[in-house]
């Protein structure tokens, strides 16, 4: 065709008297995908639903969006994965693709309610600081006029089985994003986080860049045990945390595999530890630090009635049994840690079955104690109690 490309003939059914025409049709069908992949990349993602919000959430505003990457990038990704070969091609181009088809605005984390708030706060008696942080963050987050949220990147530090890893789990439910577990302790290598160059045999994107492959780029990733992550001798195992909380380089991670510059610093990072004298110093001063104790004595009985709301959810047994339970129950529980409560409920219920009964007794309540409750609670006096259990 001469002269310049002319749009309503090229793509129009019926042209106008004397207007020229195109035949080339692979020339137009080559026009037309441009131009849609143009408007595609251009238009935010509809609105999703939140994921697995806790009852008492509700938005206070319209979602709000980022850009994840740079279009144009993205597509000199794809120029370059087109000269690779096999199965690495396969899998670069697959992942640059998916990311293209969700586009380059996504979901970021609108500020939680009030409610959820203090829905945390009763169940989770013992992490006042925790919830008193979320307020805070809360409120400032409001003084912007297109609200969004995101936490400073959170240490809870404390004993094994006080909670750490539930009250995260927890904040990720009231803010509404997906969130991914990274064990620390099993972890030798970054490589599983940030991807392998795919120049090498098991080159392969990490796990963060599939957890950003999401309508949300607000996750909540916890990093479970940090004080235990062991590097192999070749490989800094938590070096990709130096870059990743701070906001200013988070913005242009790369992973090794894919190779296209994402924005992460809307990530909430979230980690746990039993010794804070275990992590690098470099580490932990990009932390906000939050201690968690075990939960005090009278503080006991609204922890354990949120563990036993979250098995009655998700046990398809737990509707042949009488409910709730018995406040002797509940102080005989009370003796045990956190993390020991929610094997000793399930172990009670299973006790009261083989004795084919449909209510649990305090006797039906392992008698084995956490090291950290050592000796019995009497915050509870009761004869029939004190002589059931023994």
């Amino acid at each position: 065709m001469n002269g310049p490309l002319n749009m309503h003939t090229e793509l129009h059914p019926v042209r106008s008297r004397g207007a020229p025409v195109c035949r080339d049709t692979a020339h137009q069908l080559s026009v037309i995908r441009s131009i849609v992949a143009e408007v595609a990349a251009a238009m935010p993602p509809p609105a999703m639903a939140a994921v697995d919000p806790p009852m008492a959430f509700a938005p206070t505003s319209e979602h709000h969006y980022g850009r994840l990457y740079e279009p144009a990038e993205l597509q000199d990704r794809l120029l370059w994965a087109s000269g690779l070969v096999g199965e690495t091609k396969q899998t670069v181009v697959a992942n640059l693709r998916a990311a293209q088809s969700l586009g380059p605005m996504r979901r970021l984390a609108a500020p939680p309610s009030v409610s959820a708030v203090d829905a945390l706060a009763r169940d989770f008696p013992h992490c006042g600081d925790v919830t008193a942080l979320l307020r805070r963050r809360i409120a400032l987050a409001h003084c912007c006029p297109t609200p969004t949220f995101r936490l400073p990147p959170l240490l809870l530090s404390g004993a094994p089985g006080c909670g750490k890893t539930a009250l995260a789990k927890r904040i990720a439910k009231l803010m509404a994003v997906p969130h991914a577990e990274f064990d620390m302790s099993t972890l030798h290598t970054s490589f599983s986080v940030v991807g392998l160059d795919v120049g090498y045999a098991t080159g392969r994107p990490g796990r963060l860049w599939e957890v950003m492959q999401h309508e949300c780029m607000s996750p909540v990733l916890i990093l479970d045990e940090l004080d235990k992550a062991r590097s192999d001798g070749s490989d800094d195992v938590v070096g990709f945390l130096y870059s990743l909380l701070e906001p200013v380089t988070a913005r242009r991670f790369t992973d090794a595999a894919i190779g296209l510059a994402i924005d992460t610093s809307k990530v909430n990072w979230i980690a746990t530890c039993n010794d804070l004298r275990a992590i690098d110093v470099a580490i932990l001063s990009r932390f906000t630090v939050m201690e968690v104790p075990q939960p005090k004595v009278h503080e006991m009985p609204a922890v354990i009635a949120s563990i036993h709301n979250d098995l009655m959810s998700a046990a398809d047994w737990i509707g042949w049994f009488d409910q709730p339970l018995s406040i002797d129950v509940v102080a005989a529980l009370a003796a045990l840690s956190p993390r020991a409560v929610i094997r000793a409920i399930e172990d009670a219920y299973a006790s009261a079955a083989a004795a084919g009964r449909r209510v649990v007794v305090p006797a039906d309540v392992s008698d084995s104690r956490s090291p950290h409750r050592s000796h019995p609670i009497g915050f509870i006096h009761n004869d029939k109690s004190s002589e059931t259990r023994a």
